[in-house]
């Protein structure tokens, strides 16, 4: 599923009762050091549990994920 506000997707997917997998607190504490430069709300990127990755200062560009928990069961 691809989105171009993330943000948003998230919150709609939430409203409707989809569970995202939990991300430890310390993933967005280190996230400024492990991902410089990103440029991302931490505080809205922890509160919808939405991980980031990439090199930004590099030119690799950043990736917005998240997961959800088992919603219909392994495939």
């Amino acid at each position: 599923l691809g989105s171009n506000d993330i943000y948003s997707s998230v919150d709609v997917l939430s409203s409707r009762g989809i569970p995202f997998q939990d991300t430890p607190e310390t993933y967005y504490d280190l996230l400024d050091e492990r991902v410089a430069g990103h440029g991302e709300p931490n505080a809205e990127l922890k509160q919808r549990k939405i991980l980031v990755d990439g090199a930004p200062t590099d030119g690799q560009g950043l990736l917005l994920q998240i997961f959800t928990q088992n919603v219909i069961g392994p495939i």
